[in-house]
């Protein structure tokens, strides 16, 4: 095979595409794109066995053909290559000759018919999601994280479901590590195939997804079918392949009522709990809340490091509240919210901090408490 294409029309693609070759399977190939060269464009897809991506784009295609090569390299020269135009050439033995004149690399190709099958999904009822929303729902799933040794499914992935919400039909997404837990609704428009059922979508998937969300586009189309959600703009799709198991019912923990709202500035107590995990430790990790009449008093004593107390004037009133969190939840869940005030939802020492907007529940951050030693 033998091609040619503009170095500005791929290179950001190639970019973002590195969060999936760069995944570890027990497929080495997996590290590799597939290129197909055919009229006058080529495809180039990459897929992790979890996720996939395929985007078309210009090119000269003098003869056609399939090569797998290895993403990361083909990435770095194609970066570093002095011209914009930039010609790649199949010769022997799967040999791939890329540039001409006095900048010429020569990288050894994959057999590509090792490389794993895209799945062919057709007939799919896309929905319409405000391209900020589906933006929000990747960093509410996002920022709660998994050790490597992971095993639950309720952890590894995220929970997608249809729900009614003052009768209007949302998508939710929930996510959590069981320390804390993140939900988030969003509008749609059109039909979403899901029945009653919710499905759990990768959060690695998920997340790789919200690279190529162009946040200058008013709406992105999204639909599910045949165990996939899928994501599709003009040239480019991206399949994530979704995960078989249950979820907890989430909907008794994100339940505010009887808690008392403390409606805080956002800014003012996320720098405080900025400061006051510095002297948090990998053994250390909590900070004390005490809430008294119109006042916040937060502590840490790390036996390891030395201990800190800060003061932060609030709206409570009522009987004392202490309880004892990660302040690095806080911080996740807080830089969620675009209000400048929002509020804490508290009820004793043993109950979770509930964190949500002044004027509505789409977003839901759930903080769980710690043992106050």
């Amino acid at each position: 095979m033998k091609f040619s294409f503009n170095k500005k029309d791929i290179l950001e693609i190639l970019s973002k595409i590195q969060g999936i070759t760069g995944r570890k399977t027990n497929l080495t190939i997996t590290s590799d794109i597939l290129i197909k060269a055919m009229g006058s464009q080529i495809t180039i897809t990459a897929n992790d066995l979890e996720t996939v991506f395929t985007g078309t784009y210009e090119a000269e295609v003098e003869t056609e053909g399939i090569l797998s090569i290895n993403s990361k390299k083909f990435f770095e020269i194609i970066r570093e290559y002095p011209e914009n135009e930039i010609f790649v050439n199949e010769v022997e033995n799967r040999w791939v000759e890329i540039g001409t004149g006095d900048s010429v690399y020569h990288i050894v190709s994959s057999d590509y018919e090792n490389f794993p099958e895209t799945p062919v999904i057709e007939n799919v009822n896309f929905i319409e999601v405000a391209a900020q929303d589906l933006k929000k729902m990747v960093a509410v799933s996002s920022v709660v994280g998994f050790s490597g040794d992971e095993k639950r499914i309720y952890v590894l992935g995220s929970l997608i479901e249809k729900v009614m919400v003052n009768d209007q039909e949302k998508l939710r997404v929930v996510s959590t590590d069981s320390r804390r837990l993140h939900c988030f609704d969003a509008e749609f428009q059109g039909e979403l195939d899901l029945g009653e059922e919710s499905i759990i979508i990768p959060k690695k998937g998920l997340s790789e997804l919200g690279k190529f969300i162009d946040s200058n586009a008013d709406v992105i189309k999204v639909g599910i079918k045949e165990n996939h959600f899928i994501f599709q703009r003009a040239n480019e799709s991206i399949m994530v392949k979704l995960l078989d198991g249950d979820y907890p019912d989430y909907k008794p923990v994100v339940n505010y009522e009887g808690m008392t709202p403390i409606e805080v500035d956002k800014t003012l107590f996320t720098t405080l709990m900025r400061r006051v995990s510095i002297l948090t430790s990998d053994d250390y990790k909590s900070v004390v809340l005490n809430f008294v009449e119109n006042e916040l008093t937060v502590t840490i004593t790390n036996p390891e490091i030395g201990e800190s107390k800060e003061r932060l004037m609030v709206g409570f009133s009522g009987e004392e509240i202490k309880s004892a969190f990660n302040p690095r939840y806080f911080m996740d869940a807080l830089n969620l919210f675009e209000d400048p005030i929002v509020a804490l939802n508290m009820k004793d020492s043993k109950s979770p901090c509930i964190i949500k907007s002044v004027d509505d529940d789409n977003l839901i951050c759930v903080i769980m408490a710690m043992h106050i030693s």
